[in-house]
């Protein structure tokens, strides 16, 4: 047998923005630092956003969504895949999104790959009935699931009868702090969409009584825009927020931050909360996991408010306006999760499960 490296395919949908492209284009190129073969294998065609390394092959379908029907997709999705991996003959696959995941599994019936699938969404957010039920149909089949919390590990086991369930948190991407002072400012980063609950954030801003001189900032993009725009005219407020837009680099308005906000419905493992608590900012989190939340200690390294409950929020933001040493402790504990989720820490984890005998 020739004597090569080992090789990684990493499935996903792009390197357009988003954490499930993010995380898996981070990790394939930690892989491919530390040795190994590394090929990307996207599903979707879509602009590209996150770069890889030199030397890391990144395959596109030939087929876009836009040009064809939902069945019509899924079939030459199947196809490609299969086509692909005989073809790249990798010595192990990590797919992500629940998504597709199921496809992938599918797709590579019969052939003799190990399959690991990483789940990135809220354990709770209900995919279409099919999607679900293929879940349940596939991911017994797989060599290995990964959840990103103990929380969703139990949610899978119960949605789909899956045993081989390993919990591998997100790793958190550092960002270093520029040059800034901090500023009366309350920072939010995701996607302005329905279910990240900008507008309950918006809302509970506008009621906050006497601190006119702090000021709201919205890093993101996306459909709600011009919505949320409206809502900050009609409340009042729209001269104290800041509609960033999309931002590739954000350390500049995050530095400047005093309070960091996850105001989102529902979450997987969010990326812009663990990357604003490694920088030590107080934050404030939905408790997405209901309950169960595995990241942030209400009242230790962080607040925690009910999703959608604008009077919660609106109390948690004015606990740390007005207590500024309260602001630094929390802070304070909360930066200890950059050494908890350190990158490599968390990318050999995945190493340790997807090359185990």
């Amino acid at each position: 047998m020739e004597n090569r490296k080992k090789r990684i395919l990493v499935i996903n949908n792009g390197l357009a923005g988003g954490g499930i492209e993010r995380a898996s284009s981070s990790l394939a190129n930690y892989f491919f630092d530390s040795g190994f073969d590394i090929e990307v294998l996207a599903l979707y065609q879509d602009k590209i956003v996150f770069q890889l390394r030199d030397g890391i092959s990144f395959v596109e379908p030939e087929f876009s969504r836009k040009n064809n029907g939902r069945v019509s997709f899924i079939f030459k999705m199947i196809k490609f895949i299969r086509r692909e991996v005989k073809r790249y003959n990798p010595d192990t696959i990590l797919a992500f999104s629940e998504w597709t995941n199921p496809y992938v599994i599918m797709a590579l019936a019969g052939l003799n790959y190990p399959i690991f699938v990483s789940d990135r969404m809220n354990p709770l957010a209900k995919l279409p009935l099919a999607s679900e039920l293929l879940k349940k149909l596939t991911y017994p089949r797989a060599t290995g699931i990964i959840a990103q919390t103990n929380f969703a590990k139990r949610v899978l086991e119960k949605n789909t009868g899956a045993k081989k369930i390993t919990v591998i948190n997100n790793p958190v991407n550092i960002i270093n702090p520029t040059n800034d002072q901090q500023e009366k400012l309350i920072v939010t980063v995701g996607r302005l969409s329905s279910e990240k609950g900008h507008k309950f954030l918006i809302m509970a801003f506008a009621q906050i009584l006497g601190h006119e001189d702090w000021r709201l900032g919205l890093i993101g993009d996306g459909p709600e825009k011009d919505n949320l725009i409206a809502l900050a005219k009609e409340l009042g407020v729209e001269d104290r927020i800041i509609f960033y837009g999309h931002l590739k680099d954000f350390s500049k308005p995050l530095t400047q931050a005093s309070i960091f906000v996850l105001p989102s419905l529902k979450e997987g493992f969010p990326n812009a909360l663990i990357e604003a608590m490694a920088m030590g900012k107080p934050c404030i989190s939905s408790d997405f996991f209901e309950g169960d939340n595995e990241i942030v200690k209400d009242g230790e390294n962080g607040l925690l408010f009910t999703p959608g409950n604008v009077q919660q929020l609106n109390e948690a933001l004015i606990k740390l306006i007005q207590d500024e040493n309260l602001r630094i402790s929390m802070g304070k504990n909360a930066s200890v999760i950059a050494s908890k989720l350190a990158f490599p820490k968390i990318a050999n984890e995945f190493l340790d499960l997807i090359f185990k005998k």
